[in-house]
């Protein structure tokens, strides 16, 4: 995925490069159909799932005219563009680019490790990726074939396979596959009962059965207090709703505004806490632009743990800090010349 992301990147932050793009792709009627009135390649995002698929999805259609366009650059004596041709046109990036664009494609978690564990003992599904990578490569005269397999490898498995069919079936689709399924469940579905949650939402309420009422208290559980109160709070909560003739809140934020927390404790805790669940990977895109702003050019040389401890201030900076117990900390650490306290 890196390669796509560099050549991406290269096309959308070069005028030139994105003027050559924009000629082959409108000589070529083919691919201007299949991109869907995309104009130009879409960058690849780190973080976010469906970016990637359709990042993919692009590259993958507009291959041909990436390609064209890369090789029109080489020959103006664009050195980097002779580089991304070399590395593209090789049939392990092609089958790669098609079993990645496929996996990908999908977005709803439990539909998708269904899909991916049906998917895994079909071997039509296998056939059928296989033969699409051939035929991106047989436009570019680049039959399948396999790495050469060393006495001892150092960074990937010696699968002792020659037919290339089965062997990037085996070193890389049921990896990739297996990977997949792992990351959706540990991180997707086993974190899923949290949000029954938003069936306390008022405009939900109707949906609030006595099995979604148990989900939520035993997700919560180690949040809330006894589980008769629970249930007599979820009660109240849902008579106090049917007597409200106007608009109900909708959202999570309006329904814990409306919320009185001396009332409804138990409700107001769950609440608080679905609320701080992020909905995406943001955080790990917080602390990329928080480490630019803190690791400049000035301060290049200063170790992890100083950084790290500058980004934590950094991106947790509306956390209020008592200077006072910062300073007694200090000062008992060791002996010092200057008495602090």
């Amino acid at each position: 995925m890196s390669t796509v992301q560099e050549i991406a990147f290269s096309f959308d932050y070069s005028a030139k490069r994105l003027l050559a793009f924009s000629e082959e792709l409108s000589d070529n009627q083919n691919v201007k159909e299949q991109l869907d009135r995309r104009t130009k390649l879409r960058t690849l995002c780190e973080t976010r799932w469906s970016s990637r698929a359709d990042s993919l999805f692009t590259f993958l259609n507009a291959f041909p005219v990436v390609v064209s366009s890369l090789d029109a650059l080489k020959d103006d004596r664009d050195d980097k563009a002779a580089q991304y041709v070399n590395a593209i046109l090789k049939f392990d990036f092609m089958i790669a680019l098609v079993v990645a664009e496929h996996l990908l494609s999908a977005t709803e978690a439990r539909i998708v490790v269904q899909r991916l564990d049906n998917e895994r003992t079909d071997p039509n599904v296998w056939t059928a990726l296989f033969e699409k990578a051939v035929k991106v490569g047989e436009e570019f005269e680049i039959p399948p074939s396999t790495p050469r397999r060393a006495g001892r490898q150092m960074h990937r498995q010696n699968h002792p396979i020659n037919d290339p069919s089965e062997y990037w079936r085996v070193s890389l689709y049921l990896v990739f596959l297996d990977h997949l399924v792992t990351e959706i469940t540990s991180r997707v579905i086993k974190n899923e009962g949290r949000f029954s949650a938003e069936y306390l939402i008022p405009s939900k309420l109707q949906a609030l059965t006595d099995q979604t009422t148990n989900s939520i208290f035993e997700t919560f559980h180690v949040d809330l207090g006894d589980r008769q109160a629970f249930d007599d709070e979820v009660a109240r909560w849902k008579i106090r709703w049917d007597m409200v003739d106007g608009q109900r809140p909708q959202k999570l934020l309006e329904t814990l505004n409306a919320t009185n927390k001396d009332l409804y404790p138990n409700i107001y805790s769950i609440l608080t806490v679905l609320l701080t669940m992020p909905v995406s990977s943001a955080s790990s895109e917080r602390s990329f632009s928080a480490m630019r702003r803190i690791k400049s050019y000035l301060r290049a040389t200063m170790g992890d743990e100083r950084l790290s401890n500058l980004s934590i201030l950094h991106i947790h900076r509306a956390r209020s800090v008592n200077i006072t117990d910062i300073i007694d900390k200090f000062s008992v650490k060791k002996n010092r010349r200057f008495n602090f306290v």
